[in-house]
């Protein structure tokens, strides 16, 4: 099984309070929109790292089941808002749309100082491992 490690970025400063987290998971309905989504994915990822409000960010590709799942800490819910409306996110959820079987989308408080992971957050926020 081919393995593709998560991909982390945390914010070269410190924030204070105790932030949103909020947990994605998307989930493909076929094995040959993996590649597609895989650059798509690194595309927002790179938008939420020049994002004003974003702290830290994992991203999980599992290529074989089809699922991506995000893990991302902000300062606040305008910031989330704000990332959400700016591109390339905005066109990226409107072109994958169709080609989705799932999305789940959960807020979760986060907590100061502790960078959320998929492995803690996602089972909490999504009721999966």
């Amino acid at each position: 099984m081919p393995f593709i490690p998560d991909l982390p970025w945390t914010a070269d400063r410190e924030a204070p309070g105790d932030g949103v987290v909020l947990v994605t998971r998307l989930r493909l309905r076929r094995s040959r929109d993996v590649p597609a989504m895989l650059r798509t994915s690194l595309a927002v990822r790179r938008q939420l790292a020049r994002s004003p409000g974003a702290r830290s960010l994992q991203l999980r590709a599992q290529p074989l089941a089809r699922i991506f799942t995000t893990v991302s800490w902000w300062d606040d819910e305008a910031a989330v808002r704000a990332f959400a409306r700016a591109e390339p996110h905005r066109g990226a959820m409107r072109a994958w749309r169709e080609r989705l079987t799932g999305f789940d989308n959960v807020s979760l408080p986060g907590s100061a100082g502790v960078v959320p992971t998929v492995d803690a957050a996602a089972p909490q926020a999504l009721g999966t491992a």
